[in-house]
């Protein structure tokens, strides 16, 4: 989803920077087809947080995009966050601050988003109303959101300034109740027993958390995301990473970094520079790393410190990936010694020169074995990528991913156009 907000600026403020992690959610705010909606909700209608996340192909049950300036999330999930807002606005609360203020922020902040976001809604006509819910948690959330939508184009300028000012009340650190216990104090104390029981408390001062849990620090945010390595070495192909980036960066529970041997620009075998924003002695907890190919391969199999550090993330790693000739460079480490793999068919000498201890497949657009998946050449690495997201999400996110994206997915990882003829046999 949405990732690292900055200091809060006003709605009419600078131009939010768009982090490259935001790419998770919103590419799929664009491309499903939706009516525009005529009007902004009426705030006697029903409100339901968890319906305008699930039409956006959010998931209310894992997603924590509030993050800090490191991109953390908050550790309070979303949809958590969101139900306190709606239970104000439907009536539902014992307590909290002024349902007439509420109403009066939400109308503005549900105005401002139904105009600046007009393109987006054409896709997705519940997008402004989330704009106007995360505007009412607060300067950190409606900085983050709009830092979203400004890479599209639809940056949120309008007036959200009532919302906004309601942060004290409904932000993670914010005291909806007035009982002197936090949103996050009440919620580490109250959702072990369910959404509904942190809502009431986190609304109704007659329902306070015990003090030791009020005087416990926050909890650690979740896990859930999965941190995606991408390694980058002079001469990569282009398409060997953006292929499978454009579809793992469009996972919400993904995040995309690129690691090189030295943080900085890396030049690839096309002469398109890429920034590497780690090198290898900072490189972050990575759960899938990803290996690509290309021309600069050759160089690479004698790099020392790029398959040093790939041992080293083998180690460790939930996933181990490649892309065309990068499968040569896992066998030159040593990964791949009694497993199946793959590699572009048109070098695929060099894969198999690296270490014949590898049952090399001829004929496979991309072979998973244990943590291990490598794929054929160069395009194989897309269809590769849709293959682990199936196996992470499941067959049916992954080719709901791909038709989103308008891609045609090879889903069948035995289906190779470009197969070699097996040993020995005629050409």
């Amino acid at each position: 989803m949405f990732l690292t907000p900055r200091a809060w600026s006003g709605p009419a403020g600078r131009r939010p920077k768009f982090p490259p992690c935001a790419l998770f959610a919103l590419v799929l705010l664009l491309l499903l087809p939706g009516p525009l909606p005529a009007a902004a909700e009426s705030p006697t209608k029903a409100v339901d947080f968890d319906a305008a996340m699930t039409s956006l192909r959010f998931k209310p049950d894992t997603v924590d995009a509030n993050a800090d300036a490191s991109g953390k999330g908050n550790g309070l999930l979303d949809a958590d966050e969101l139900a306190v807002v709606a239970a104000v606005l439907n009536g539902q609360a014992a307590g909290g601050p002024d349902r007439t203020r509420v109403e009066a922020a939400w109308r503005q902040a549900q105005a401002s988003a139904t105009a600046d976001l007009a393109k987006l809604s054409r896709a997705y006509p519940k997008a402004y109303t989330l704009a106007a819910g995360y505007a009412l948690l607060g300067p950190g959330a409606f900085d983050a959101f709009s830092r979203m939508t400004a890479g599209f184009g639809a940056p949120l300028t309008l007036d959200y300034s009532l919302a906004v000012a309601l942060g004290p009340y409904f932000s993670a650190e914010g005291d909806a109740d007035g009982d002197g216990a936090s949103n996050r104090q009440e919620h580490a104390a109250f959702i072990g027993e369910g959404r509904a029981a942190y809502v009431r408390a986190a609304l109704d001062p007659a329902v306070r958390p015990d003090p030791r849990v009020a005087a416990a620090p926050p909890a650690a945010p979740p896990s859930a995301r999965k941190v995606v390595g991408v390694v980058l070495y002079p001469g990569f192909e282009l398409l060997d990473v953006f292929g499978p980036v454009e579809m793992w960066a469009n996972v919400p529970e993904m995040e995309v970094v690129m690691i090189a041997e030295t943080a900085g620009p890396v030049r690839s075998a096309q002469g398109v520079e890429v920034v590497a924003t780690h090198g290898f002695s900072n490189a972050p907890k990575i759960d899938i790393l990803m290996t690509p190919g290309g021309a600069g391969t050759y160089a690479a199999l004698e790099n020392a410190r790029l398959l040093d550090f790939l041992r080293a993330q083998d180690r460790t790693v939930e996933l181990m990936t490649s892309v065309c000739t990068g499968s040569a460079l896992l066998a030159k480490a040593g990964l791949l010694r009694g497993r199946r793999a793959t590699s572009n068919k048109a070098f695929f000498q060099l894969a198999v020169d690296q270490d014949p201890g590898v049952t090399w497949m001829r004929r496979a657009r991309w072979v998973e074995d244990g943590k291990y998946v490598t794929s054929s050449g160069v395009s194989a690495g897309t269809d590769m990528s849709l293959g682990v997201v199936a196996r992470l999400y499941g067959l049916d996110r992954a080719r709901q991913l791909a038709r989103s994206l308008e891609y045609q997915w090879n889903e069948d990882p035995s289906n190779d156009p470009f197969a070699l003829p097996e040993a020995g046999a005629p050409k």
